[in-house]
């Protein structure tokens, strides 16, 4: 039974492949020399801090030959883990996720674990994060709404035994003020 699972997993991953390699030229980690960070946060609060402890990549001329074709795309694409939950977003998007009690309204958060970032002719893939000197993407505090309320009924067979309780989800939503590929100074 588990053989089947993985032989299905398996063609939908090879499946999954090529139809990304029909329609996008894919640059990993690997192929530009990124090397991956240790990374702190999901979605970490900029500090002014961060960017002065960060060591300097030396990249190749065809790296930065390669991000600069897709820093001149007009739209990009990120795929942010938040609190170990990929959402894949573009400018202005909103994402609604479980709340975060740290935050409040009006708060900018940047966001650090990117697993891909691309436009329409060219991703970049991390292995497991792009580097963050490749990128800036910012998101703002909008909103903190209550979910809908569930009502759960426990009943128990032949008997008058009944228990109603209710259950409410706290969202926090976050809307996607930018997201810029670095340019390299050369």
């Amino acid at each position: 039974m588990s053989l089947v699972k993985f032989a299905r997993s398996l063609s939908g991953v090879g499946a999954v492949r090529s139809f990304r390699n029909n329609i996008t030229t894919c640059i990993s980690a690997r192929a530009i020399h990124a090397t991956p960070l240790a990374f702190q946060a999901a979605a970490a609060v900029e500090t002014s801090t961060e960017s002065a402890t960060r060591a300097p990549i030396e990249w190749s001329s065809k790296s930065t030959d390669l991000v600069s074709r897709l820093r001149d795309q007009q739209k990009y694409y990120a795929t942010v883990v938040i609190k170990g939950r990929p959402f894949t977003v573009t400018q202005n998007d909103i994402i609604i996720m479980d709340r975060i009690k740290d935050l409040e309204l009006g708060d900018s958060l940047a966001l650090n674990q990117v697993t891909e970032l691309g436009s329409r002719d060219y991703t970049i893939k991390g292995q497991p994060f792009v580097d963050p000197s490749l990128f800036r993407i910012k998101a703002t505090v909008i909103e903190h709404p209550d979910g809908k309320q569930f009502t759960v009924t426990k009943k128990k067979q032949r008997t008058a035994h009944q228990k109603i309780t209710y259950h409410r989800n706290y969202y926090t939503m976050l809307r996607v003020a930018l997201i810029d590929v670095n340019s390299f100074e050369k």
